[in-house]
């Protein structure tokens, strides 16, 4: 199983400047985890290959019938999840942890998790193709 993982990269002289990988091993994972804490990195859009493709009701164009976004922000680990059975959810994460503006997303204060936990379900989502059930998550209001 393998999932591609796009972010953009804060550059001056490059202003489209970004990374897109294809990750298929929990090495890899870890090594993206490591990339996604580097200040100069947005949240990633992260899309598996094993899940379903969705007919879009605003576009009528096939895409993904999932949306997976990951960051590192302050020492703590977001993600921010939706698919067919499942509306759009962040962890409860540490109620200390803040809030992280990326470039199109924002995750809420108190949903940051720790970074073991954040790459744990990463690698679990490289696994299953599923929402990791090993954090708990609630609803995105």
């Amino acid at each position: 199983m393998s999932f591609t993982a796009g972010w953009g990269v804060y550059d001056e002289q490059d202003p489209s400047a970004g990374v897109l990988i294809t990750v298929t091993t929990p090495e890899q994972v870890d090594a993206i985890v490591g990339q996604l804490a580097m200040d100069t990195a947005d949240a990633a859009k992260i899309v598996h290959d094993a899940r379903p493709l969705s007919r879009s009701a605003w576009t009528g164009e096939m895409g993904p019938d999932h949306q997976l976004w990951a960051g590192v922000w302050k020492g703590y680990g977001y993600l921010m999840y939706a698919d067919p059975d499942h509306d759009l959810c962040q962890p409860v994460g540490d109620p200390e942890s803040p809030v992280y503006h990326s470039d199109s997303d924002q995750f809420e204060a108190g949903t940051g998790i720790l970074i073991e936990t954040f790459t744990k379900a990463l690698k679990e989502f490289l696994v299953t193709a599923r929402r990791p059930t090993c954090v708990e998550w609630r609803d995105v209001l």
